[in-house]
């Protein structure tokens, strides 16, 4: 039976989920699993066994070869989720007593790595564009944000008009055509109305 492997990293430690059996056949995965973090330079792992039903005498030894090349500071390694028949097996082989074990992932994180808030989509990107980020001003690095992703995209980024410092900007009121001024009409007179008649010229 295989088992499943789920890892997350959180803060500075690597949790690896394990779901199914850890015997003598399924030993061999979790081992080279592990061996692989620790040549990525993985130092600080978190073993969840709650989804763990059984555990042989292999399984063990894998754990303990973990905890061995971890052993004088090198690293940590923490187990947690344990169910009864699990942590019979540990306390059998006296294993509960060389094994930091928490009874849930909660217990087992380091303060730190729980406090730890998840970057958002904007620092993620800010940190791939080479970006410093800046709480205390967000607009400004919004701006930056967007001036490195138009590079990015090879637009020409357009530097905004900045407005003097207090002075407020009233919104431009729409256009309309001025009225047409009024034709003053010539003064009619006696002459005028005499001219009109005979069909003279005013």
């Amino acid at each position: 039976m295989a088992i499943e492997i789920q890892q997350e990293q959180i803060g500075t430690v690597r949790l690896l989920a394990l779901s199914g059996r850890l015997d003598t056949e399924t030993a061999v995965d979790v081992e080279l699993a592990l061996q692989d973090l620790l040549a990525a330079g993985e130092r600080e792992f978190l073993i969840d066994l709650s989804g763990i039903g059984y555990v042989s005498s292999a399984g063990l030894r894998v754990l303990l070869s973990l905890a061995k090349q971890l052993d004088g500071g090198k690293g940590s390694l923490r187990l947690c989720g344990l169910n009864a028949a699990v942590t019979q097996v540990f306390d059998v082989a006296g294993f509960s007593k060389l094994f930091a074990i928490f009874p849930d992932r909660a217990a087992a994180l380091p303060k730190a790595a729980q406090a730890r808030p998840e970057a958002s989509l904007g620092q993620r990107a800010a940190a791939l564009m080479g970006i410093k980020a800046n709480m205390t001003a967000p607009y400004v690095q919004a701006a930056e944000l967007a001036r490195a992703a138009a590079i990015l995209l090879g637009l020409k980024p357009m530097a905004a008009a900045k407005p003097a410092t207090g002075v407020k900007v009233a919104p431009a009121a729409p256009s309309r055509p001025a009225p047409a001024a009024p034709v003053p009409s010539p003064a009619v007179g006696v002459l005028g109305k005499l001219r009109g008649l005979f069909g003279g010229k005013r």
